[in-house]
């Protein structure tokens, strides 16, 4: 289906939320659109939900998708809290690749934990 970006004020950081199959083609999408709405806020954070969303099955997919998100201009240093649905394990792949490629990206289940992990300054 797609997904949805906006910039939270109050908070000082982007909501993302995802709805459908997250697959490559979404994610470059989704880098694209973010890398502009975060430099236009001058705000580095997203806070994704993929409570809605259905991870792509291949491990290829999702093994691509990091470098994809650098591909489409995002900078590493760029944080991203992942909340998704119990069991994590599923997206803990995807954290893991994101990881070894130097960018910051953690997943969560709790959107009260990914919110305080990606507003705190030095975790």
């Amino acid at each position: 289906m797609g997904y949805e970006l906006s910039y939270d004020a109050e908070k000082k950081i982007i909501r993302g939320r995802v709805l459908g199959e997250l697959n490559p083609s979404l994610v470059k999408n989704m880098a694209v659109d973010l890398e502009k709405l975060g430099r236009k806020h001058k705000c580095p954070r997203l806070l994704s939900d993929l409570r809605e969303a259905v991870i792509s099955k291949s491990l290829l997919d999702i093994y691509s998708m990091p470098r994809v998100v650098e591909q489409a201009g995002m900078q590493k240093s760029f944080r991203r809290a992942i909340v998704v649905n119990p069991p994590v394990n599923d997206y803990r792949f995807l954290e893991i690749v994101s990881v070894n490629e130097g960018q910051e990206v953690r997943v969560f289940s709790d959107p009260e934990e990914a919110l305080r992990w990606l507003v705190a300054e030095n975790d």
